[in-house]
């Protein structure tokens, strides 16, 4: 089996598994009904990488802030990527900070 014919089939398995069984008795006047309730979506359980490129200016003000924690918590260093992971969460639990975002997102695509 070529490369391509191997991508074809995984692709064609997918789309098996993606669409809802339908029996003929349940298209009724062209509508069709799925056969059982569709299933929830998936959770991904792998991490995912992101990756951004900052300022320096910027990429020290993160760095010096986990630096500042790290002394507050009685730490010898919090890594970035926590302080990075603490703001996406809270990004999506607080409406006051996603307007704030959503506020300086807009500034950012008007340049």
């Amino acid at each position: 089996m070529s490369k391509a014919d191997e991508i074809r089939a995984r692709a064609e398995r997918a789309t098996q598994r993606t669409r809802p069984a339908v029996a003929d008795s349940e298209i009724a006047g062209g509508a069709v009904q799925p056969a059982s309730p569709p299933r929830p979506a998936t959770v991904r359980a792998k991490p995912v990488r992101i990756t951004a490129d900052l300022p320096p200016q910027v990429y020290r003000g993160l760095i010096e802030y986990a630096a500042s924690l790290a002394t507050t918590q009685g730490r010898a260093r919090v890594a970035h990527v926590h302080v990075i992971r603490a703001l996406v969460s809270e990004l999506a639990e607080n409406e006051d900070l996603r307007a704030t975002i959503a506020q300086r997102v807009a500034s950012q695509l008007e340049r």
